[in-house]
């Protein structure tokens, strides 16, 4: 029979400090209606939609961890500080940033570590902003059978 146990503190310490702290984390828009991406997709297949730089203004952004943004250990979580990325339309006539994902990719750009679909398609035009904000939590529990 399977036994849950709490990681311990420390331990989810060492591993938020291996993988998120100190790092840089890219966000970008994918404009890829209708598309549920699956956990195993491949980068390529996802990124394949992603909005046109330049249109509208539109580049990837950034967000990153800082030792402060760790949180305290709880329960067998620990919660990172809220981070968000801002995306704004230049003003550029007849340019239309429109998506329907927000896809964040690890500090090498090489794999997603988050896929969010949108409700519904989205567009930004004449300045407007689109904020998106990621609250991380790191949890820890080891099932021994």
């Amino acid at each position: 029979m399977p036994v849950p146990s709490l990681v311990s503190a420390q331990e989810l310490a060492r591993v938020a400090s291996t993988a998120y702290i100190n790092q840089t984390f890219r966000v970008a828009l994918i404009d890829s209606p209708g598309s549920d991406f699956e956990a195993d997709d491949s980068l390529s297949t996802i990124m394949a939609g992603e909005v046109l730089g330049g249109t509208g203004g539109y580049t990837r952004q950034q967000i990153g961890f800082l030792s402060a943004d760790l949180g305290l250990y709880s329960n067998g979580k620990t919660e990172f500080a809220r981070k968000a990325a801002t995306f704004v339309h230049n003003n550029a006539v007849n340019e239309t940033i429109r998506f329907s994902h927000v896809v964040m990719l690890n500090p090498t750009e090489t794999a997603p570590v988050s896929v969010t679909k949108l409700a519904s398609r989205t567009s930004l035009s004449d300045g407007q902003s689109a904020i998106f904000y990621f609250d991380f939590t790191l949890y820890g529990v080891f099932v021994a059978e």
